[in-house]
Order: C-alpha cells, then sequence, then structure tokens
C-alpha cells in the first residue's frame, strides 16, 4: 500500500519540496529570548564591572574587583558570548525537538495535509531550521555536522558538509562523504495536498556534486558519484563506483583515475588524426582521378 502511495510521486521533474510557514515557526522568537536570557545572566558581572570601571558605581555588590584590564577581555568575551548564544539555542531547540518526538513518532509514508504527522513534521523543522542555520553563519566547518546530529541526522566521521539545504530527519550520511555547494537533500517532498517522507542513505566516500538534489528514498551505495546539475527520483537507487548524472538521473559513466582519462584522451587525439589523414588521403585519391 506504501509503494501505491509512493508511485504517485514518481514524476520526471521535481515540483515542490519545503514546507509552509506555520504558527510554530514562532520558535524562533522563543529560541532568542532563550539565548539572549543566558547571555544576560553569564554575563551580568561583567557588564556590572565595566558598568563600575565607567561609573563608579555598581548594579550589586558581587565581591569581585573590577580590574582595568576588564577592558582587554571586551573582544575575547563578545567572541565567546557568540558561541554560548549559539550552543544555547542547539541544545534548547534540540531538547524541543525530542519533546516533539515524543508527542508524535516521525513515520515514513505519504500523509493528507493537516494530519497530525504533517503538522509535527512541521514543527519539527522549524524548531531545527535557526539553530542549523547559526551553526553554519559561524566560521567553524564542523559546527553545523554537530547541531545536525543534536536533531538525529546520522553524520559519518571526516564528513563535508558545505553550503546547502539537507533535511534534519531520516538522512543518513557516511564517513568520507563529500557534498558540494548549492546541493539539497530531501527525505521529504510536498506536493499540493499531501507530503512524501521517506528515508535518505548516502553511503561512504561519496560524493554529491554542486547544484543537485537528492529526493526522498533516494539510496547512494559506497563510492557512488552524483554528477554536477543532476536529481534523482523518488526511490531511486545509485550504484556504488559510478558517476551518475541526468535531470533526472538516467546515465551512468564508470570512474576513471587521471592516468586512464589521459591514456583515453591520447587514443580520442590519435583518432581523430588518423580519421583526417584517411580524409586527406581519400581527397587526393580523387583529385589524382
Amino acid at each position: 500500500m506504501e509503494r501505491e502511495e509512493d508511485s504517485k510521486f514518481e514524476m520526471g521533474f521535481i515540483s515542490t519540496s519545503g514546507v509552509y510557514k506555520t504558527p510554530f515557526s514562532l520558535i524562533i522568537i522563543v529560541q532568542l529570548f532563550i539565548g539572549g536570557l543566558v547571555l544576560f545572566f553569564v554575563n551580568l558581572w561583567f557588564i556590572n564591572s565595566l558598568y563600575y570601571l565607567l561609573t563608579g558605581s555598581e548594579f550589586y555588590s558581587f565581591g569581585l574587583k573590577a580590574e582595568w584590564y576588564y577592558w582587554l577581555l571586551l573582544p575575547l568575551n563578545i567572541y565567546g558570548n557568540v558561541f554560548l548564544f549559539v550552543f544555547t539555542i542547539i541544545i534548547f531547540s534540540a531538547g524541543i525537538f525530542r519533546i516533539l518526538n515524543k508527542l508524535s513518532q516521525p513515520k515514513e509514508g505519504v500523509y493528507e495535509r493537516g494530519s497530525k504527522d504533517w503538522k509535527y513534521m512541521h514543527r519539527r523543522f522549524w524548531t531545527a531550521f535557526f539553530p542549523i542555520w547559526l551553526a553554519r553563519a559561524l566560521p567553524l566547518p564542523w559546527l553545523d555536522i554537530i547541531a545536525y546530529r543534536f536533531f538525529g541526522t546520522r553524520v559519518g566521521r571526516s564528513v563535508v558538509l558545505y553550503e546547502g539545504y539537507i533535511d534534519p530527519e531520516f538522512v543518513e550520511i557516511g564517513d568520507f562523504t563529500m557534498t558540494s555547494l548549492n546541493i539539497c537533500i530531501f527525505s521529504h517532498l510536498i506536493y499540493q495536498d499531501k507530503v512524501l517522507i521517506k528515508k535518505v542513505k548516502i553511503g561512504k566516500a561519496c560524493v554529491v556534486g554542486p547544484h543537485t538534489i537528492i529526493s526522498p528514498g533516494t539510496v547512494m551505495e559506497d563510492f557512488a558519484i552524483l554528477g554536477v546539475n543532476s536529481y534523482t527520483k523518488i526511490n531511486q537507487n545509485l550504484e556504488g563506483n559510478l558517476i551518475h548524472v541526468g535531470t533526472p538521473v538516467s546515465i551512468t559513466l564508470p570512474i576513471q583515475s587521471v592516468e586512464e582519462s589521459h591514456q583515453k584522451a591520447v587514443k580520442v587525439k590519435e583518432g581523430i588524426e588518423v580519421s583526417k589523414e584517411r580524409q586527406n588521403g581519400t581527397k587526393l585519391n580523387l583529385k589524382e582521378e
């Protein structure tokens, strides 16, 4: 029955995939409030110290003597607060995410608009959206991987996740896999009044090329490569040790080493030269006749 429902989404093109704006997107305001509240209480002593150095008076007596070198700590304090703010929101949001999972366990399948699974899919998305965005805004290439793991995404060792969209649910990425710029990995697809949720599994040492889309249910076997400007069909399987290209993917090419590519290029060049020589010879014979 599930496969019959999935077949309705077997389209030759990607129509829509994403989430609708819902009242639960207000969770971002709550996340900002919690992050700001933690920053305020953690830095209250430092703010009080700087105020004392400026005015000679205090908001409250904290028992620590403010020193002039506190001003030198200001840049470090600001830098540290940025990370504190981000990690606070990630940890708080991950807690909300787990509560939502308890209230409605994420499941694969096709669901009608307005159903419980539809609503909770959107709620989980908006809970994870802002923390992941913040993690990617910081100049640490591994922080977004930590954020994704907090929200249940299985990300292996030494994985490279560049700027792109990756669903936090039902996505598994193996060790040493590399993604490129402007990629989309969807474990859900919205089409008209239905949403399809299917797990995406990307194996070890795979390469997801730039400007590519991976549709729900896609399985990339170990060492598979998805070529530039390509996208997969729903439930498509990409064999390992091959390059897959097409819109949708319909062509497979062997992976070649640099030496093999060079030898092939030389043979093609030699074949072109032989062909030219034969053409020239044919023209001479015609002139002689």
